[in-house]
């Protein structure tokens, strides 16, 4: 019986590496790896027009997470529709007092990356923003959980200042988390 469960746990150990190296999964990390090369300014500097990535950006991108040129662009278009979405504001350096993506934080043992964190400069308020390549994260409560955790480690480290934190999905939308 407990050899039993220790091929059970080594299968989904197993699955979950699949599950990681998936074509959707490898296409949601170029994404996000796009969208931490966007500086705020760039955005500013033209806010009608699409950002656009060089081609060695592209390059780059293709060889780490094993994509061909449409997984590319279809990163790159998730990528762009964030950029122009409901949040676009957290790249509009007017609008910001501090911004980091990737924002390493401690969390009860557990290290933590936040995909990008906002100050915005009017409310003072902290964003913690989480970037979906689904439509309706909102809806997945395994998100949902990790996205309040993440909330509540900032808050940690902000007190007393508000915390808001919303997904960003490539369809535009910034989805709110409310209080549960």
């Amino acid at each position: 019986n407990h050899a039993m469960a220790q091929v059970k746990t080594a299968w989904a150990a197993i699955k979950n590496v699949a599950e990681a190296d998936s074509e959707e999964s490898r296409i949601g990390q170029a994404m996000h790896r796009l969208l931490e090369w966007v500086a705020p300014t760039a955005l500013r500097q033209a806010p009608s027009a699409p950002h656009t990535w060089s081609d060695a950006q592209r390059a780059a991108v293709a060889a780490l997470f094993a994509l061909d040129a449409a997984q590319i662009a279809q990163a790159q278009a998730a990528a762009a529709g964030i950029l122009s979405g409901q949040g676009a504001w957290a790249w509009d350096a007017s609008a910001l007092a501090w911004h980091g993506n990737e924002v390493a934080l401690q969390w009860r043992g557990q290290l933590l990356r936040i995909d990008r964190l906002v100050q915005h400069q009017d409310t003072r308020e902290w964003w913690v923003l989480d970037y979906k390549s689904t439509a309706a994260p909102q809806t997945q409560a395994a998100l949902c959980q990790q996205l309040r955790t993440y909330q509540a480690a900032v808050a940690l480290a902000y007190p007393g200042q508000t915390i808001r934190a919303a997904f960003l999905t490539p369809q535009g939308a910034l989805i709110e988390l409310t209080s549960e």
